[in-house]
């Protein structure tokens, strides 16, 4: 009995030397190392006294009091300022407008930041200053229709991004060690005692380009009907001459006709009689019509008489295919 509690007694200070020194060394991982993550800067203070910078990985220290590590967040941050963001600017004509600026900011110098700032409250508070008095001063060196403007070519935004912007960010470096990446404007605007007017007089132009574009649209229109109508008399004085010539050529060539109907009255008389009749009788018709009118009277004309009694016509060669052949 006694021996076999003597072995367990044995036993027992292995276990727990094992134990602590597993828990040792992770105290001490603990203690003398650090890890600083991809987005964050490490800044070491040893003895009250800064002695370096570490990035991202793992790194050894020395133990407190003997040294410290200060981590930042190096990601870049938007900012639109904690005082006067939007609030009322005068202009260089004297005109309130509503402007709003932001900036894009981190964190560069870790040891200016860490001397001056000493929290980023503290560095926003005094960026946020700076931007409300450069702010007030760029916006008053240009006029109001140099930011708000219909036409785009007139508006100067840029320009003045790009002033706020060199007077801002030297400042803030050389001051907490912040690198500012942009100063844009967010928002602009008018105050609404001035914006009924701004609407108006921007109607007033839009009805004056309207108005000089209706009447470029009327000139132009006149324009066109008015070559329209030059080249509808051009074709009918063309149309009208063409017709002209053809009726001459129809006149010269019924001319022809009427001499041989001048030599021949009666057999023009009968040939006129004859093409009435084919166009009174021209489809299936029963007539009960005397003989004794014209032009039924044909039926008792003797054409072998006619043929004896007028003198054979001269007939051209034209006039040969329009007389009708003798009747047996």
């Amino acid at each position: 009995m006694s021996k076999n509690s003597s072995e367990k007694v044995a036993k027992v200070p292995v276990y727990t030397i094992l134990l602590g020194l597993i828990v040792a060394a992770i105290f001490l991982v603990a203690i003398f190392s650090y890890q600083v993550q991809e987005t964050e800067r490490a800044l070491i203070i040893t003895m009250g006294k800064i002695t370096g910078e570490r990035g991202p990985g793992l790194h050894l220290r020395l133990p407190l009091p003997i040294q410290e590590v200060v981590k930042y967040d190096i990601r870049e941050r938007c900012f639109d300022g904690n005082v006067g963001n939007l609030e009322e600017t005068m202009t260089q004509d004297e005109k309130n407008v509503i402007v709003g600026i932001y900036a894009i900011y981190s964190i560069k110098d870790l040891a200016k930041f860490k001397n001056a700032a000493k929290s980023l409250e503290a560095a926003e508070e005094y960026l946020s200053n700076r931007m409300r008095t450069v702010k007030g001063a760029v916006v008053g060196q240009y006029r109001f229709d140099q930011m708000i403007n219909t036409d785009p070519k007139k508006m100067k935004l840029s320009e003045i991004e790009d002033a706020m912007f060199k007077q801002i960010a030297p400042d803030v470096m050389e001051r907490y060690g912040l690198q500012v990446e942009k100063v844009g404007i967010r928002t602009i605007s008018v105050p609404a005692k001035i914006s009924a007017a701004i609407t108006e007089r921007m109607k007033k132009e839009r009805e004056t380009a309207a108005s000089i574009d209706k009447q470029k649209g009327k000139v132009e229109a006149e324009e066109i009907k008015t070559r329209a109508n030059e080249k509808k008399r051009e074709m009918l004085t063309q149309a009208e001459a063409k017709a002209k010539k053809l009726m001459a050529e129809g006149d010269a060539e019924a001319a022809v006709h009427f001499a041989v109907f001048n030599e021949n009255p009666q057999l023009a008389a009968f040939l006129r009689k004859l093409d009435s009749l084919k166009r009174i009788v021209k489809t299936k018709t029963t007539l009960v019509l005397g003989t004794d009118s014209a032009p039924f009277d044909l039926f008792n004309m003797n054409v072998g008489e006619l043929q004896g009694h007028s003198p054979q016509p001269k007939i051209g060669p034209r006039a040969e295919k329009a007389a009708p052949a003798p009747v047996k």
